[in-house]
C-alpha cells in the first residue's frame, strides 16, 4: 500500500537547504505521526508459530531463524529518506528476517496450510498499515502544509 503526497520529496529537499533544524524536527514529527502503524504492527506479532521456527536456521551464511517475538517487535522501524533512488519518503519496514518470513510466507507458492493457520500474506505489516492509514495520512498532510508554509515564508523574506 502506498500513499503519494505529490511534492513531499521536493518540499523536504528544499527544507534541508533552507532550515536544516526544521528538517530534523519534521523527521521526528513524521516518525511520531507514523507511530500508530508501527505500534499496531508490533502488537500483531504472536508469541508462537510453528515449533521449527524456534530453532537456529541459516541460509547462505545469513541467520534467518529462530523467531523471537521481542526481536520481531523491535524490527519494525520507520525510515525517512528523500534520496533519488527511493520512491517513498517515509517507509515502515521489518528488519528481523524471521518476522519478515512469517509475515509473507506463502505469497510465492500459495500454500493452503499457511492460509488456513495464519491467513493470507501479508499477515502483519499491511493490515497494520490499512487499519491506521487514514489518520496517519491526514496528520502527515497537516505537517507537510506547515513545512510548505515555512518554506514559502523563508523564500519571501529572502
Amino acid at each position: 500500500m502506498g500513499i503519494e503526497v505529490i511534492g513531499a520529496k521536493e518540499v523536504l529537499k528544499e527544507l534541508r537547504q533552507l532550515d536544516p533544524d526544521m528538517r530534523k524536527q519534521f523527521q521526528k514529527d513524521a516518525k511520531a505521526i507514523a507511530q500508530p502503524i508501527v505500534t499496531d504492527a508490533q502488537n500483531r506479532y504472536p508469541s508462537k508459530y510453528l515449533s521449527g521456527m524456534f530453532k537456529n536456521w541459516s541460509q547462505r551464511g545469513r541467520q534467518l531463524f529462530p523467531y523471537d517475538q521481542s526481536k520481531a517487535r523491535r524490527g519494525v522501524v520507520i525510515k525517512v529518506d528523500t534520496s533519488k533512488r527511493n520512491n517513498s519518503v517515509i517507509t515502515i519496514i521489518q528488519k528481523d528476517p524471521a518476522a519478515a518470513i512469517i509475515d509473507m510466507a506463502g505469497k510465492k507458492n500459495d500454500s493452503n496450510l499457511s492460509r488456513q493457520l495464519w491467513g493470507a500474506p501479508s499477515r502483519v505489516m499491511w493490515p497494520a498499515a490499512e487499519a491506521n492509514i487514514e489518520s496517519v495520512t491526514e496528520e502527515m498532510n497537516k505537517a507537510l502544509e506547515v513545512v510548505a508554509k515555512e518554506i514559502e515564508r523563508k523564500i519571501v523574506v529572502a
